[in-house]
């Protein structure tokens, strides 16, 4: 099995999104633009365009954004995941070494690795871990409770 603990922070982090009220779904702190809101949409949506658009030359499937209700946010989160690893349980060993294009971005970032298959899945992995982390932040400016990872 690839990337086994993938979503070990989901088991605390969707049930504690479950009950996060819709006012600290939103909620932006002064010194931080970002709320809660943005940050899932943003993982839920950079994960479609990953592992869909950009890996497997598919259509996007996520369509919620930071003014989606938070429910609907959520739904595409766990959603996406959920086909993300149907499809990485598909796939064949010897597919994790197949090289992928990746798009320029207009802030010069480029793969700090070679880009394959198996490179994408852990680069939506990390991506993950590293925004999942700002949620505490949010939690933590905003006054509101933490998730407890």
């Amino acid at each position: 099995m690839q990337f086994p603990y993938r979503n070990d922070f989901r088991k605390t982090l969707i049930p504690y999104l479950k009950n996060l009220s819709v006012e600290n779904w939103v909620k932006v702190h002064p010194n931080y633009s970002n709320n809660v809101a943005w940050v899932v949409s943003h993982i839920a949506t950079s994960e479609d365009f990953w592992i869909n658009e950009i890996a497997f030359k598919k259509k996007p499937k996520v369509t919620v954004d930071a003014y989606s209700p938070p429910r609907e946010i959520l739904t595409a989160y766990e959603e996406i995941r959920m086909e993300t690893d149907f499809i990485l349980n598909s796939l064949d060993v010897l597919q994790f070494d197949q090289l992928i294009d990746v798009p320029s971005f207009s802030d010069g970032w480029i793969p700090p690795s070679v880009p394959t298959i198996g490179w994408v899945f852990q680069h939506v992995y990390g991506h993950e871990a590293y925004h999942i982390g700002q949620l505490a932040v949010i939690a933590h400016l905003n006054q509101f409770e933490k998730p407890l990872f």
